[in-house]
């Protein structure tokens, strides 16, 4: 690689980091605030909601039970799996680590690649179920739904900076990855 490629990558990643830093709110909050106990819980919730042990659980747990919407369970397991895989081969090829100044004990279950940070699982998923939701609902139909999604996917989204979990640019990883894994699953793998 030049120098010239090297400078540049170099200025990028500065400035990378230093929009994160702004941005890694929580990181900066008096712990003992009641601003910083609240918006900790908040942002604590949507990163348990994001993530995709729970959500991976319940629609594998909800299939027995459910006639009706069977196939719709089994193809958002099926695309649990299929991101799960994705965001470990990423994570292990890049093993970008996490922000020096993020609070490591209170990470929701985190393991094996999860300790590094390119790309954001939660940005992955988030983008990737945002993908078939697009592709599974009429927007002026399920107006309310569509926003609703919206809405709860870009907090998980942009929890993961204000967190202090993630940098920027690995947000918008997790997303062009989520997109591809949303593309993947509704065109090759999804059951209709």
């Amino acid at each position: 690689m030049s120098e010239k490629n090297k400078s540049l990558l170099s200025q990028i990643n500065h400035y990378d980091f230093e929009l994160s830093w702004k941005l890694a709110l929580m990181c900066k909050l008096d712990r003992s605030s009641w601003s910083f106990k609240i918006l900790d819980k908040v942002l604590y919730m949507f990163e348990i909601l994001g993530s995709g042990v729970p959500s991976l659980t319940f629609s594998i747990l909800i299939l027995p039970f459910c006639t009706t919407w069977f196939w719709f369970f089994l193809n958002i397991s099926i695309a649990h799996v299929f991101d799960i895989f994705c965001q470990f081969s990423a994570k292990n090829m890049f093993k970008r680590p996490r922000p020096q100044y993020q609070d490591n004990e209170d990470m929701f279950f985190t393991h094996g690649p999860d300790k590094y940070s390119f790309p954001s699982g939660h940005c992955c998923r988030m983008t990737m179920f945002w993908y078939l939701t697009m592709c599974l609902l009429d927007k002026h139909l399920y107006a309310m739904y569509y926003n609703a999604a919206i809405v709860f996917y870009s907090i998980v989204i942009a929890s993961r900076v204000l967190m202090g979990r993630h940098y920027c640019s690995d947000l918008i990883g997790g997303v062009l990855l989520g997109l591809m894994e949303g593309y993947v699953i509704w065109e090759m793998i999804w059951l209709h």
